[in-house]
């Protein structure tokens, strides 16, 4: 697990086809003044996924590894991806075929949801696991009744890296940390969006959020996450979490576009794909082959016998609430004494169009072909990795009163 981030300014890394060029804050010449240690919890963002994957390339441009060397830390280990699984789980792009969301192949993966991942060996720093959702980050994957059918376990596969071979299986990622000896100076706390992520692209079907949100009953992972750091003397940040609907894999496919289309008589599966009924102005549409289909006038939903699916559509009465998630962020965050990295205020910001960044590069959030959101409409590209990064950066300096330099995202291309 090579340190990967220390380069000059005027070396330029080629990751996957992208140019990066790190800036001059990255210079070998100029050492950080104080080494510090810094380590990263959290999930699909702090990890990396991009472009509807996890790959070495996509984790040297998280953020985690953007703030690294910004924060002073000598050394930053990731568990990376390397040799033959560099493509990690591959990689797609995306195209806006007459109104027809298109993915393609940009990168097979070299590894399935089945395979047994390499492991991670020696001392890491980034401890982000790709889909770490909250509800399951203190859950061994083996524990009798934990899961649904239909639950996720993705983030495990990647969890057993971390886990010897009694241990897979069995480990729950808490469990994993407090193994860890590491004794950081600062953290970064980023967990939720992959619970609201995975709920809406199933479009509630098989899936819950109650004990994310309203029903905890004192279930606080966060919690027990963050007093574990605290007890180590680290100074952390927590972030909350985007508005995962505004996003734009959650809009591509509109009502007024469908009924424009096909007109109002779609039909839908709901009550668990016992009934049907007609689509619904309030309604989210989640991009598939079926969704494809139906606005070129064919496939499912044009007939009642033969409806879009349950999973094809996120009810609006079945839209979980991230506001209430990020006011649990806020109590938690006031109960450690941390401060909160506004990521929800920050989309929203340059959803709405107009945002630049201190050095001047202008934002652009359209999907796709955006600079801010990667193929997978959901995830950010490395320059929205940046733009992270700094809001990380900012709020460490507000709170703490460092004057850790922001990152050049125009360097970032």
């Amino acid at each position: 697990m090579r340190n990967y981030y220390l380069i000059t300014s005027l070396q330029l890394l080629i990751l996957g086809g992208c140019l990066l060029d790190f800036g001059p804050s990255y210079s070998q010449s100029t050492p950080p003044k104080t080494a510090v240690t810094y380590i990263a919890i959290g999930g699909s963002l702090s990890a990396g996924v991009q472009d509807g994957g996890i790959s070495q390339s996509s984790q040297l441009t998280s953020f985690p590894n953007l703030l690294a060397r910004q924060i002073g830390a000598t050394e930053f280990r990731q568990p990376l991806f390397e040799g033959e699984f560099q493509n990690g789980s591959g990689t797609h792009s995306a195209f806006n075929k007459k109104g027809v969301l298109t993915f393609t192949e940009a990168k097979k993966p070299a590894f399935s949801t089945r395979d047994n991942l390499p492991k991670v060996t020696g001392i890491i720093h980034n401890f982000a696991l790709p889909y770490l959702k909250v509800r399951e980050s203190m859950i061994p994957e083996d524990q009798p009744g934990a899961f649904l059918l239909s639950f996720e376990k993705a983030s495990y596969q990647h969890l057993n890296r971390f886990a010897r071979a009694d241990q897979e299986g069995k480990l729950s990622y808490l469990a994993m940390l407090q193994e860890k000896e590491i004794k950081p100076d600062f953290f970064t706390f980023e967990l939720g969006m992959d619970d609201f992520v995975d709920y809406f692209r199933k479009g509630g079907y098989g899936e819950m959020l109650a004990s994310v949100t309203e029903y905890r009953e004192g279930y606080y992972p966060e919690n027990n996450l963050i007093r574990l750091l605290h007890k180590k003397g680290a100074k952390g940040v927590i972030a909350n979490v985007p508005d995962v609907l505004a996003m734009p894999f959650f809009n591509f496919y509109k009502y007024d576009d469908i009924v424009a289309l096909v007109g109002d008589g779609v039909f839908i599966q709901w009550l668990w794909k016992n009934d049907l009924r007609l689509i619904d102005p309030r309604d989210k549409f989640i991009p598939s082959q079926d969704l494809a289909d139906l606005v070129q006038r064919s496939g499912k939903g044009l007939r009642a016998d033969n409806p879009l699916l349950d999973e094809n559509v996120l009810s609006y009465n079945e839209v979980g609430s991230v506001e209430f998630y990020n006011a649990i962020v806020a109590e938690i965050a006031t109960s450690n004494k941390l401060p909160v990295v506004d990521l929800y205020g920050l989309y929203k910001k340059i959803q709405a169009g107009g945002y630049v960044t201190d050095d001047g590069l202008k934002i652009d959030p359209s999907y796709p072909g955006g600079n801010f959101f990667s193929a997978d409409g959901i995830f950010p590209t490395a320059a929205g990795q940046a733009v992270i990064a700094n809001e990380f950066i900012k709020t460490f300096n507000r709170h703490y009163g460092t004057t850790i330099e922001l990152i050049r995202v125009s360097d970032i291309r």
